[in-house]
């Protein structure tokens, strides 16, 4: 009797854990670039039944986490999802540092400032602050984004594990633009060239007329955490003008770096001086 119970359990719990994991499948769909779905959308993508699918979005809906458009019937993020997503910003101590350093690499450079991480096999675009001469390009703060196209990605490349780092190389390269570099022997040099400066520059490879600089932000015992980048209209800054922003870029990891607890920031200036 007893062994028969423990076997109910454990089927009840796995059941359990099927129906949850199956419900967390149809709430990440709601993490990619689009406004709603609806019930059949879903299904489809999920591999799932139009009535599980319709049960579990009823049931977010309940709870606050969804919305539900009363003409369409179509589902979107609702306010306790944005809620609960902000809970990260606020407490995070990458995130908490970083605010206000951003906050004076804009005012000192006049271009906008990003924070980005590493987030399973692609770039997270995290925060992000927008300077006077913002250029709006589609990508937005909650945006993933392939490693191989994007500066951030680079510099997260040559600091990370050389093993992860060969395998993230394999991975598919889409084009955004006619400049995104899909070459791996390119991409390997420019990774290269990445951990020998410290940072990455890329121009109009995610959206034309785009630049964008990215370095290294480390915690305690010099472990890569993310980068921050500055973005700018390519057309605004001439190669021979990238050293100052690059410059003023490394001061602002540097000070967020020793906040999230690194002792010595091993590039840019300082570190030469060091």
């Amino acid at each position: 009797m007893v062994n028969e119970e423990l076997l109910k359990e454990g089927t009840a719990d796995a059941e359990g854990m099927k129906s949850l994991r199956s419900a967390l499948r149809v709430m990440m769909a709601f993490c990619e670039e689009q406004q709603d779905f609806g019930v059949g959308e879903l299904a489809e993508r999920c591999k799932l039944s139009k009535s599980q699918v319709s049960k579990v979005l009823a049931t977010f809906a309940e709870f606050g986490l969804l919305t539900q458009n009363n003409e369409s019937r179509r589902y979107q993020v609702g306010s306790r999802l944005y809620a609960l997503g902000s809970r990260y910003l606020n407490f995070n101590n990458l995130c908490r540092g970083a605010m206000p350093v951003m906050r004076d690499l804009v005012e000192s450079t006049g271009h906008s400032a990003r924070l980005s991480v590493l987030d399973g096999d692609r770039v997270l675009y995290l925060l992000g602050i927008e300077g006077p001469l913002f250029m709006d390009t589609g990508w937005r703060a909650g945006t993933w984004l392939p490693v191989h196209a994007t500066s951030s990605g680079r510099v997260l490349l040559a600091t990370m594990d050389p093993e992860r780092a060969r395998r993230l190389r394999q991975q598919q390269i889409p084009v955004f633009t006619d400049r995104t570099i899909t070459d791996f022997e390119e991409i390997e040099k420019r990774v290269e060239l990445a951990r020998q400066e410290g940072y990455s520059v890329q121009r109009g490879e995610t959206a034309p007329g785009l630049g964008v600089i990215s370095a290294p932000v480390y915690g305690s015992g010099g472990q890569p955490l993310g980068t921050l980048g500055l973005a700018f209209p390519s057309h605004v800054v001439p190669a021979n003008q990238e050293a100052q922003l690059i410059d003023a870029l490394h001061g602002a990891c540097r000070v967020l770096s020793q906040r999230v607890g690194c002792t010595v920031y091993p590039h840019g200036h300082a570190a030469v001086a060091h």
